[in-house]
């Protein structure tokens, strides 16, 4: 994925990645069961809604200090790094 950062595109690589992905630890919001626009943690496997519902996976992020995280289904989306503030390759 390329990014866009101070009118420069961004591929520098991640620190924060994980070197095996976690498997999703439920196919909904663990936290209020939404089915749609999921997003999984990539140190812990915790799935929670974006935030443009709820934010429950912006809120495990941020209580736990887990930097990345995948939208759902894993694979077919974005990495974003909460600790760069950018997506991530």
């Amino acid at each position: 994925m390329l990014n866009w950062v101070s009118g420069l595109f961004d591929r520098s690589p991640c620190e924060h990645l994980p070197e095996a992905v976690p498997n999703p630890a439920s196919d909904g919001c663990q936290e209020c069961g939404q089915a749609f626009s999921l997003r999984m943690c990539g140190t812990c496997g915790h799935v929670g809604c974006c935030e443009t519902s709820r934010g429950h996976a912006r809120d495990h992020a941020r209580d736990t200090g887990h930097p990345i995280i995948y939208s759902m289904p894993v694979g077919r989306g974005f990495a974003w790094c909460y600790a760069e503030n950018r997506y991530v390759e």
